[in-house]
This record gives C-alpha cells, structure tokens and sequence, in this order.
C-alpha cells in the first residue's frame, strides 16, 4: 500500500473489514452476519485495525500465520512456508494492488524503462541497477510478445512480481 501510494495513515477509530470472499463468509454459522464492509479508503490502513472474529480467519492473513484468537500466545516465531508465496501471487488483493501500482506508475510516466526504475525505487527504496531494468523490460517485453498481454496489462504483471520479490518481502 505504501509503495503503490494508497497506504492510509489514519490512526485510531474503528475496526476496518477487508474484503472476503463469499465462499468463506458462506462457512460461518450465519453467513455474514457480524462482518461489516469497510470503503476502500478505509481497507487501505495497517493491519492492526483489522477485525478479528474468532470464528472466521481473514485469508491472508492466515496464510502469514496470525496468531490463534482463542489463546494467548507469549512468544511468535517467524515462519515462512510455500503457501505464503503463492498466496501473495494469487490473492485478490496483491493483485489489485499490482494494478494501482501499475496505474500509479503510469500516471508518473510513459516511458516504460523510467516505470520499470521506478517501480524499483519505490520498492527497494534504492537505486536500480541498469540489468535489473533490463531484466525489467525483458519481462514486460516477453508479456507483450510472447503472451498477448496488452500493455497495462503487461506492466500490472511486472508490478505483481516487484511486489513478491525477497527484497520487497524481507529485510537482511
């Protein structure tokens, strides 16, 4: 959210809803019953406002291992497991917000090669190396080309990635 400029800094107030897919507010005892619908705006703050209800588990942040809301936890240990990674390629979310991001980018630019390097700087909060940019349009390249993606659709793809790559994912 932060990189792709949508992050929402409001502090304090209510919990916020995120978005749930319907198969699984069809699990519950009363399906929907309890779960609100937060505006997007409002979707876009930290996750520490996010709504915990014991009895349904928000998608991704299961797949990040939440802590469980029926015991206490004294101590968490980091995990990392495939499903993350595939969770983070597949959801809804990340991919809506690859394509804010790729909107963002193209609102900044036209020049694909200044997007592919300003996707990195906004990411990495560093300067691109120049065969990462290359590397960057090679994909964006191969999208169009190869695949038939158009080209917002072939820089919203190259976003997903930037957004799933360990350097945006974790710190060293």
């Amino acid at each position: 959210l932060a990189v792709n400029g949508s992050l929402n800094l409001k502090m304090g107030g209510p919990s916020i809803y995120p978005l749930i897919p319907e198969a699984v507010l069809a699990g519950q005892s009363r399906p929907g019953a309890g779960w609100g619908n937060s505006s997007p705006e409002e979707r876009n703050r930290r996750s520490v406002y996010i709504h915990l209800k014991r009895s349904l588990i928000t998608p991704i942040l299961a797949d990040f291992d939440v802590a469980d809301a029926d015991t206490t936890c004294p101590v968490r240990f980091a995990t990392t497991q495939p499903t993350q990674a595939l969770g983070m390629l597949n959801s809804d979310f990340l991919n809506d917000e690859a394509a804010v991001f790729a909107r963002f980018l193209k609102s900044q630019t036209d020049d694909t090669q200044q997007q592919v390097a300003l996707a990195m700087r906004r990411a990495f909060q560093r300067e691109p190396q120049e065969a990462e940019v290359a590397r960057g349009l090679s994909l964006i390249r191969s999208l169009r080309d190869k695949h038939g993606y158009d080209p917002d659709r072939a820089l919203q793809y190259y976003c997903l990635v930037v957004l799933n790559l360990n350097e945006f994912m974790f710190l060293d």
